[in-house]
């Protein structure tokens, strides 16, 4: 998969009118915007003039395909100005961006949190590889990053035989690397649903798990409820906030996207393997955990770089858990982009937990309960969905 590659800019400037002889431009940046369409954002600084009477014109050049963008085809262009009084339309200065690679999708997507529940906006950028120094603790508090995960086919349930159950995803979509944590929790949330907070009896921490939320917390018992109806979810909720601020389309996970990136392409009970002696090096679950959290990834990821999906926390899907069929299939998840019982009293839980036997931990394994239950073994990892 291509990541993003290195913007390197050259500045051609040409300046018409009285007065803007003396003009520079610098400071330039461009970046494609989400989701990689060709609309390029262009930031500026323009000094030295004072001309009132003449327009700026701007326009890009792809350096390997040649094609040359203008301000009028490609989104938003800011200027910032060094003098006092000066608008857009007060100032000429044409700009050739030359060598500028539009960037291409991002193996990564990261939210920067660090501003807290008071951010106007929280910044999205996508990194191409894993930093060089590995996932530090900022992704795991005040960051939160999330895994590209390619469209692809496979089969639903244990029973990895059984092509009548085969589940195809048409569309890319992103996957929490981690966990949802405890401070990125409260970074989005600033505060614990209902007075429940997470103790030392459950484990406390900031790189710990969330727990003791809600379906209806994360996605809201209102608009929230509606899946799969509806793909809302309310403002107030965990998601509410999250998709407000980043203007993108996060949610849970789909039971079918959720078993799709835990599997990694695996065919066997666990995604390390059939074998359950494996489970002590890639999951917390009740053999190992001392009955409680622990801090998310300190065990081995699965072959698309997930830690956690097996034990830990239980993790809310966003689907209803609808009819359980003998061998952990269902009819409701089956053939293209399963979205699970059109309704139900129980909403999926998977991936297994610090208080569960490492049976539990299996890729096909199936849990629920419901939508407003609380508890120490329950948390959540996001999804971003990709636009049409």
């Amino acid at each position: 998969m291509k990541g993003f590659r290195k913007t390197v800019c050259m500045l051609l400037f040409g300046l018409v009118g009285l007065g803007v002889a003396g003009a520079t431009v610098s400071d330039v940046t461009a970046r494609q915007r989400y989701p990689w369409n060709g609309k390029i954002d262009i930031d500026y600084t323009v000094t030295g003039t004072d001309t009132a009477d003449t327009a700026l014109a701007v326009s890009l050049t792809d350096h390997d395909t040649g094609k040359v963008y203008s301000l009028t085809e490609n989104g938003r262009h800011q200027f910032t100005w060094s003098r006092s009084g000066l608008v857009a339309s007060n100032v000429t200065a044409m700009v050739s961006l030359v060598s500028y690679n539009i960037p291409t999708e991002g193996l990564y997507c990261v939210i920067d949190l660090s501003e807290g529940p008071n951010a106007i906006q929280w910044p999205v950028s996508y990194l191409s590889a894993v930093p060089w120094n590995g996932w530090t603790d900022e992704y795991t508090t005040t960051k939160l990053v999330l895994r590209r995960i390619p469209a692809g086919t496979f089969i639903m349930g244990f029973d990895q035989t059984n092509e009548t159950h085969r589940v195809t995803l048409t569309k890319p979509f992103y996957m929490g690397v981690f966990e949802v944590t405890q401070k990125q929790w409260e970074l989005v949330m600033n505060s614990w649903p209902r007075n429940i907070f997470p103790s030392l009896y459950w484990g406390l921490g900031d790189t710990h798990p969330s727990y003791g939320v809600s379906y209806d917390d994360i996605r809201g018992g209102a608009l929230g409820a509606k899946w799969p109806a509806s793909t809302a979810v309310d403002a107030s909720s965990f998601l509410g906030k999250l998709r407000a601020k980043t203007g993108l389309d996060f949610d849970l996970p789909t039971e079918a996207q959720w078993e799709y990136a835990c599997r990694a392409r695996t065919t066997t009970k666990y995604y390390w393997g059939d074998s359950i002696w494996g489970a002590k090096d890639y999951a917390w679950y009740d053999r190992n955990s001392y009955s409680k959290t622990h801090p998310v990834g300190t065990k081995k990821p699965n072959a698309c770089g997930l830690y956690d999906m097996a034990g830990n926390v239980w993790e809310w899907c966003r689907d209803w858990s609808g009819v359980w069929n003998w061998g952990g299939v269902w009819s409701e998840n089956t053939g293209a982009d399963p979205v699970g019982a059109a309704s139900g009293s129980y909403r999926v839980l998977r991936g297994g937990s610090w208080d569960d036997y490492a049976d539990y931990c299996a890729s096909s394994y199936r849990n629920d309960d419901y939508p407003a239950q609380r508890y120490g073994c329950i948390g959540f990892r996001l999804v971003m969905d990709l636009p049409d």
